[in-house]
């Protein structure tokens, strides 16, 4: 009786003994690989500089922070207001210890220059285009020649902006003794509605690859009156202004800007617009400095692949159905080398990864 007990209590201990070191032990197919805890990524929060609220690079940067915050594993973020997209280098300018942990919403021109050579915001993916044209209720100006002794209402006269273009266009068609009016979208439409310039710069909707839409700001100046677009027709003209007004101080030699003009289709802004228009359009994009770890920017550019991939920014803010796969890897240069130049290691990386090629509009 002894024995048989005996063999019982040996047989309950063995077993104790197996559960027990069960316990502290994966299956196979479970184990850690080796060197797997320590190449697990260490947690990182990022903030991007997206301009004013209410922006529509702003709406949608919140969009993209949402994604972040949500589909990463390491990596959070937030969205950081400032005075505009110029202002957003000078925060990175200003603080250099940012420059690692601040995605940047920048444009062209003005990317290239407001770094100051310390600083370059280089590309992760384009967010929205830009895009102004010229704009009278008055039918008898024409053409840009016509602005001559006019009164023109330009975007904001600020240092390395964008409002030369315009005044280059101008100045190279021949128009002469006009009269500048510098402003935000708001004060040009004041002004073209209330009669204190005859003509001026407005933005329209564009939502890629090929979708035209009258602002509200169009629409709110097409109550006072009739919409006339002067720069329409003789296209291959108009785009050759544009391509010459886009060489000037600084942005020549190695910061020479790519043209940036593109056409709008006869109609693409109602019945008076019966011919294919040349307009100027300025990319803006989500960039970073070299400074910002290469993985980081990696991870953020898969979550935007992948987000534009799924129409993911369209409930967000009515550009964003213009971010797709083939938007976000567009840019106006023609030049591969350039082209390639202008994205940061880490956005490249993945886009090479996954077998994206990097195409210019002009294609």
């Amino acid at each position: 009786m002894k024995k048989k007990n005996f063999s019982i209590l040996f047989s309950v201990l063995l077993l104790l003994a197996v559960m027990v070191s069960g316990c502290g032990t994966k299956p196979a197919s479970e184990a850690p690989k080796p060197g797997e805890e320590t190449q697990k990524r260490q947690p990182m929060h990022i903030s991007i500089a997206a301009g004013r609220p209410g922006d529509m690079w702003y709406v949608l940067s919140h969009a993209l922070a949402t994604f972040i915050n949500e589909r990463s594993d390491w990596l959070t973020a937030d969205v950081v207001a400032t005075a505009g997209v110029t202002d957003n280098t000078r925060l990175l300018m200003g603080e250099k210890a940012l420059r690692g942990t601040h995605v940047n919403v920048t444009m062209l021109p003005g990317a290239t220059i407001w770094g100051e050579g310390e600083y370059m915001p280089l590309k992760i993916g384009m967010l929205v285009m830009l895009n102004e044209t010229f704009v009278t209720l008055d039918p008898r100006i024409k053409t840009l020649a016509d602005f001559s002794g006019k009164t023109v209402a330009l975007p904001r006269d600020v240092p390395d902006g964008y409002a030369w273009i315009f005044r280059n266009m101008l100045d190279i068609a021949g128009a002469t003794n006009y009269r500048l009016m510098h402003g935000g979208i708001d004060a040009r439409l004041t002004a073209l509605r209330d009669g204190a310039a005859q003509v001026g710069v407005l933005p329209f909707d564009y939502y890629y690859p090929g979708e035209f839409a009258l602002s509200a700001s169009l629409l709110e100046l097409g109550a006072r009156g009739t919409l006339y677009f002067p720069n329409q027709g003789d296209i291959e003209k108009n785009l050759a202004i544009i391509a010459e007004a886009c060489v000037t101080d600084p942005f020549i030699g190695e910061k020479a800007l790519p043209p940036l003009g593109m056409v709008a289709p006869a109609g693409a802004l109602g019945v008076t617009q019966s011919e294919p228009m040349a307009f100027v359009s300025t990319p803006v994009y989500w960039a970073a400095g070299i400074e910002m770890p290469e993985d980081v920017v990696y991870e953020i550019t898969r979550i935007l692949y992948e987000a534009a991939k799924n129409g993911d920014f369209i409930p967000y803010h009515a550009m964003g159905k213009g971010i797709t796969v083939d938007f976000i890897t567009r840019s106006f240069w023609d030049d591969e080398k350039e082209r390639l130049e202008m994205y940061h290691p880490g956005a490249l990386k993945f886009y090479r990864e996954m077998g994206v090629t990097l195409k210019s509009f002009n294609e």
